[in-house]
């Protein structure tokens, strides 16, 4: 069992596993539940992604930190929550966020096609040795927020980041790439699915 489904379990009967409304409850019986998982080398069974959405769960803290402009870098989202709401309203606001995150939709995207001098610059600031083609800049209903991936031969890697708006995505391609890309922009559509798995990237690309 992934950790989306540990907590819509949890969620489902929150007296079974939390006592009730408790966010501390819940954050250290995930927490839990995940160590048990690494110290027995049990891998989680998601299935292999070949699109953006659902989110990966290990994108949650970056859901909520720009949903609430929370600026500690350290901090996760048991942190964040507590920081704003306390233990009983913050598990409220948890289930809200959850809900929401489990949600989330494509409004529109755009690709940009990266050229080589592009390429040779993100493996030059990143000190990665994937040469990325394409990279997509993906805008989700509602103001939720945008993410980002980018394409190599053989996987797409998704950016462990979400944008807030644009101009922010947009800043951090820059930063990437070294340079302004060439967009092209493809809306009415709900879905951005692809040939090659989707993987996130093990942590955020220091700049």
């Amino acid at each position: 069992m992934d950790t989306i489904k540990l907590i819509e379990h949890m969620l489902a009967k929150p007296y079974l596993f939390t006592g009730g409304e408790d966010l501390t409850a819940l954050k250290y019986f995930q927490f839990g539940y995940d160590f048990c998982l690494a110290s027995n080398m049990i891998l989680n069974d998601s299935p292999e992604k070949y699109s953006l959405l659902p989110a990966d769960w290990r994108l949650f803290t970056e859901f909520i930190r720009c949903s609430l402009t929370y600026d500690e870098p350290k901090a996760d989202w048991y942190d964040i929550l507590m920081t704003y709401f306390g233990n009983k309203e913050g598990y409220r606001m948890f289930v809200n966020y959850f809900d929401n995150f489990r949600r989330l939709e494509i409004r529109s995207y755009k690709r940009a096609i990266l050229s080589d001098e592009q390429q040779q610059a993100f493996v030059k600031i990143t000190g990665l040795d994937k040469y990325p083609t394409v990279f997509y800049a993906v805008e989700l209903a509602d103001g939720a927020g945008w993410l980002s991936a980018y394409e190599t031969d053989s996987v797409i890697y998704q950016r462990r980041h979400f944008f807030k708006d644009e101009s922010a995505l947009l800043e951090d391609a820059r930063s990437l790439f070294g340079s302004e890309l060439n967009w092209f922009s493809v809306t009415g559509v709900s879905e951005l699915n692809f040939k090659k798995p989707v993987r996130l990237e093990l942590n955020k690309i220091s700049k």
